[in-house]
This record gives C-alpha cells, sequence and structure tokens, in this order.
C-alpha cells in the first residue's frame, strides 16, 4: 500500500469531494480517482460510492478512513522525528491553525516573534478547527488555532478575543442595505461545512429567522480566497470574516453590506497541550498571552 494512495483516499472523504481533495494536493482529479483505485486494489475493496453529490465512504471505506487518520498521524509524527536526527528538535515550533489565523493574522505575528527567535524555526499549517484540536491532543502539533475555544485533561485554552463576520458584496453591488428578505434573491458563496464558521453563521442566521437552506448557494468552498474571487467579480455574496477582507475593503474590490443589522460574532483561541515543556516553543505562547494578538495582520 502506497501512503500517497491512503492519503488521496482520506482527503477525498474528509472533504466529500475528489475535487477539493485535488486542490489541497495539488494533484488533477483523475490522478487522485487513480490513487484511490489503486488502493481499492490493494486491499481488494471497494472504498468510496460515486453519485452525482459527490462521493462518500463504504462501509469498508469508513473502516478504512478511520484506520487512515490514525495511520497518517503515526506517519507524520515518524517524518518529524525524522527531522530531530538533522536539527535540535527544540528549536522546531510546530502551528497548525484554522484558515482565517493561519492565511490572515498569523504570518506578521510570526513575523515579530521571529525578531527574538532567529534560531526557532517554525512551521505551519492550516487545517479546519476539529483536525487542529485532534492534532495538538495527539501532539502531532505544537500549539493550534482554533474558532472558539477547547479545553480537557490534555488540552489548555487562551481565548484570544471576540471577531466578526460581514456580508460583503463586490464594490460595484448597488445597495450598502439590504433587508433580510431581499437574500434570497442572490447567489451566496459560503464557508464550507467543515469550517466552525459556517455553524455560527448558521446559528446567527436562524436567530434571525434566516433559513440558510433557502438561500440560493451557488457554491461552498473551504478556500477563503476562492470565495473572495467570485464575490469580488459580481457572481454574488457572501459572509466572510473581518479579518480576512481587510485588504479587499482597503483596495475597494469588496464592500460591506448591512443587512439588518444582524452581527456575527465568534472568538479564536490558541490552544497546546499540557504536556508542552517550557522550552523556546512555550515561548512563543507567553509571546501570544502578552501582547502577540496586537501583531495580527
Amino acid at each position: 500500500m502506497h501512503i500517497n494512495n491512503l492519503i488521496a483516499f482520506y482527503k477525498t472523504v474528509y472533504y466529500k469531494s475528489i475535487s477539493y481533495a485535488a486542490k489541497e494536493l495539488y494533484l488533477s482529479q483523475p490522478a487522485i480517482s487513480q490513487q484511490i483505485k489503486a488502493l481499492e486494489k490493494d486491499l481488494d475493496t471497494i472504498l468510496l460510492k460515486r453519485s452525482n453529490r459527490g462521493v462518500e465512504p463504504t462501509a469498508a471505506g469508513e473502516l478504512v478512513y478511520q484506520y487512515a487518520e490514525n495511520i497518517l498521524n503515526i506517519y507524520e509524527n515518524m517524518i518529524k522525528d525524522l527531522e530531530c536526527f538533522k536539527d535540535d528538535c527544540f528549536n522546531r515550533l510546530s502551528i497548525t491553525s484554522c484558515p482565517t489565523i493561519g492565511q490572515y493574522a498569523l504570518p506578521c505575528t510570526l513575523h515579530e516573534f521571529k525578531k527574538n527567535h532567529k534560531n526557532l524555526l517554525v512551521h505551519t499549517e492550516h487545517d479546519f478547527t476539529q483536525k487542529v484540536i485532534y492534532n495538538v491532543k495527539e501532539g502531532s502539533t505544537d500549539i493550534g488555532f482554533i474558532e472558539g475555544c477547547y479545553s480537557d485533561e490534555y488540552i489548555n485554552c487562551i481565548p484570544l478575543g471576540k471577531y466578526k463576520m460581514h456580508f460583503v458584496a463586490s464594490s460595484n453591488f448597488p445597495e450598502k442595505i439590504l433587508s433580510k428578505n431581499k437574500l434570497i434573491h442572490y447567489n451566496f458563496f459560503i464557508i464550507h461545512k467543515n469550517c466552525s464558521l459556517r455553524k455560527i453563521i448558521e446559528e446567527t442566521l436562524l436567530n434571525y429567522s434566516i433559513d440558510i437552506k433557502k438561500l440560493k448557494i451557488e457554491m461552498e468552498s473551504p478556500s477563503i480566497e476562492s470565495i473572495k474571487s467570485s464575490v469580488a467579480a459580481g457572481h454574488g455574496l457572501s459572509i466572510l470574516p473581518y479579518i480576512s477582507i481587510k485588504k479587499e475593503l482597503y483596495t475597494k474590490t469588496l464592500s460591506i453590506i448591512n443587512v439588518e443589522n444582524i452581527d456575527f460574532t465568534y472568538n479564536y483561541s490558541l490552544i497546546y497541550n499540557k504536556r508542552l515543556k517550557k522550552t523556546p516553543k512555550y515561548d512563543f505562547i507567553e509571546f501570544i498571552k502578552n501582547n502577540g494578538k496586537e501583531f495580527f495582520c
């Protein structure tokens, strides 16, 4: 069994989409399909059911998916441990963050932190909040950034404050104020269901008697950049975190639309495993606690 074939299968089931898996792995959809077929041949079983609605695992596929998560985490840990032979592990900090923090806030923070920690090698990855929590708990990443807050017997959580999301449209959109009854007339480009922000969007809309299922959902995507591109081109509306649209608001490619003062509020947090020792890695936690949030991009 080839590890890349298992990764292709895992990502496809995780996103429930071959196309999303292909984008993340920088492969073509036919290449992903071939890898999954090769895995099915190796395991001598059918793993996926394909339909017009996408893909979903068979009963055997669900079993393989559960094992795959553990196998791939062990594989990733092995690769990291092998790197320790080449470099001092204490000088390597791994961070996994939800996409909004990782893409739009963390780069400036890390730049400031590295000014006084030039010998610390920082490795960053993006993933959905539930996977970030899992990785921190399993020890495959040192520090995580998530939407909301999570703590248990293994994980400590440091809240980073409240943030907002807004209805957004192209800067050429003719209206800056809309009634909620007009929302059903526009196409929407929405954050993927696996993202914790999606749940906040749905719950907030319900509080204002808006069922997201009645909106015209043109596209769901885990990529905020692709959503912004579609909205900026004038294809419809979206609901996006302010932290991800500051540049587009400044350049006036996107604009905020006020819909009856609907307010989307959520929290970000830093999480870390309680077993994390006070090494240069821990300095980053202290930096964030004291003043790191001030350097969010």
